[in-house]
Order: C-alpha cells, then structure tokens, then sequence
C-alpha cells in the first residue's frame, strides 16, 4: 500500500489534512469499502500540549485502472506545526474494510510542516530557515552512526545518500525510514540525495516515504529522473526538490518543478556570473571542507567576503544554505 498524508489549505487555527491510501483493487473484496480511523495528538520530545482525537471522515473512494484510491479528511482547530525547534508528531491509526474483512490498516506518526520558498530563501512556519548540513554518507556505511552523531549539534542537517538499484523498498528503504523516524521525534533536518542509479518505477514508494517524514526538508533529484519529474512532483507534499549544478558554469535555468539548486563548489568561491543571484534559493555545498558543523560556519564567512567583493549581488540577497563534506 502507498500511503501520503497531505497538508492541505492551513493557518495557525485550523488546517485540512488528507491522507490517501493507495492500494491494488483485489477482485474478491466486498464493496462498498470503508475507512474507519483516527487522528491524535500532537505529541513532542520538547513541549506538551492539550492532546485530541480525532475521527478521520471518507473524503473520496475511486477506482483508477488496477488501484484502488481512498482519501481521508479530518480539520483541526489550532493545529501544531513541526519544526526543529518544536518536532510536534501526531498519529494516524486507522483501517479500511470491506463488508467482510479489512483490507489494509495503518499505525504511524505525521508531522504537520508549513516549509516552502519566498523570494530567494526558505522558509518554515513563517520563518526564513538556513540550512547547514554536513555529509553522513549511506545509511548502513561504517561511518554513518559517527555522522549522525556530528549531526546531532544544534540546527544541523544530515545530508544522506539513498543508493537504489530499484530494489531498495525491500532493503535500504526500511532501515532509512526507521531513521528518519527518529529524526522526526527530536527534530533533525534531513537532506536526501537519489542517486543516478535508481529505477523511476522506484520512486513513488520513495517520494511518499520520504514526504511522510516532516524532518525530510530536501530530496536531490538526480539528471537521470528529470524526464520523470511532472509524475514525481505530485508526490513530495510540502518537500522541496532540488538539483546539484556546478560552481564553474554561470548558472542554469532549471526545469519545472525543481525548487532549489545545490551548488558544488570547486575552489572557495564560485564562478564571478554567480553573483547576478538567479530566480531560485542556492545552497553552497564545498565537498573540500570537512563534515563538521563548525566547516559550517566557515564557508559561510568565505562566501560573505565573496559577496561583498567587486560586483557583489545585491543586499537583499543571500545564499539559502551552506552544506560541507564528501
């Protein structure tokens, strides 16, 4: 089954939230299906907070092809909205059922997140958000657990790799989505990068596990999926995509439905035609400096002398984050 929770239209006393459910129509099922659930909390590891619960109606019930789609609705007055600072989880348990046996059931936890773009930066809940991310490598390597312990420093994201071969929902998948669950409950950023490799049929059981986890803020779309990118982009919810681009070249235009680019830098400062700042967030991404967070801080100081050399962009604009190590 795939499963999305969508944030639909919200403010600070009231969001809609959907959740789809996708599944393959099975020809021995009574109809009519029904849904039957529930919302409840917010829970955090920082706050507390009045909790509901809350029963999720049938918003609508259709057949497409050889699936079968269901989407649930439920409103909430004076919403909690995740962030780093506040990683306020709810949870969804439910199930649907036919007249005679359930069909698919579900138990997690979502994260409400309000994260998008204005002008040139990011900004979540109602506030511009820097990224500053360090390197952690592949999920199972030998040196992601020290990473993610480097990560683990106030408002650092984790940029992790997903190597898929198309058979990654059966084995990399799961370890992933067990440590973004994590990631979620404490509230630690997370940038995904898709490697080249990765099957497009792979992807929608990817993009929905990942927009699934509000700590996932970025997914890096490689060139390979690009022709795919119409398909996909219905699938991310409030996740941005991006695209990683090189320092040397003056900067491209990038295609429909990509967010952001990632710019990798080569020597300390990046080709002069960058500093007429493109219609697009930029993240600075130096592989050279080390995966720590202080590296951080330093390539950010580089870049302001940078931006304050001869010809320098304007002052209204500025990097939208700073990402460091291999």
């Amino acid at each position: 089954m795939r499963f999305r929770s969508i944030l639909g239209k919200s403010g600070d006393f009231r969001a809609d939230v959907f959740f789809q459910f996708i599944f393959p129509k099975i020809t021995d099922i009574e109809k009519p299906l029904t849904l039957d659930g529930f919302l409840s909390g917010p829970t955090s590891t920082s706050a507390s907070t009045l909790p509901i619960h809350q029963n999720i109606k049938t918003y609508s019930h259709k057949v497409v092809d050889n699936t079968v789609e269901i989407v649930g609705h439920v409103v909430l007055t004076e919403p909690a909205f995740w962030t780093p600072s506040l990683p306020m989880l709810y949870t969804i348990k439910c199930k649907i059922m036919s007249t005679a046996r359930e069909v698919v059931s579900l138990h997690q936890t979502i994260g409400l997140r309000r994260f998008g773009i204005r002008n040139h930066s990011l900004w979540l809940d109602g506030h511009r958000f820097v990224v500053r991310g360090i390197t952690c490598g592949k999920v199972d390597s030998k040196s992601f657990d020290k990473q993610v312990s480097a990560a683990k420093e106030q408002n650092t994201t984790e940029i992790i790799d997903l190597f898929s071969d198309g058979s990654c929902s059966h084995e990399e998948l799961p370890k992933l989505d067990s440590h973004l669950q994590k990631s979620d409950e404490i509230g630690r950023p997370t940038i995904i990068r898709i490697e080249t490799e990765t099957c497009p049929s792979a992807m929608p059981d990817i993009l929905c596990t990942l927009a699934n986890h509000p700590s996932v803020f970025i997914t890096v779309i490689p060139p390979s999926l690009l022709p795919d990118l119409e398909n996909l982009t219905l699938l991310k919810g409030t996740m941005l995509f991006a695209i990683e681009v090189s320092s040397e070249r003056a900067s491209p235009e990038i295609p429909s439905g990509i967010d952001v680019a990632i710019v990798q830098l080569t020597n300390s400062e990046p080709e002069a035609s960058w500093k007429k700042p493109p219609p697009y967030p930029i993240i600075a991404w130096n592989k050279e400096f080390a995966s720590q967070r202080q590296e951080c801080d330093r390539l950010q100081a580089v870049l302001a002398t940078w931006r304050n050399s001869s010809g320098s962009p304007p002052s209204t604009w500025d990097w939208a984050g700073f990402l460091v190590g291999n």
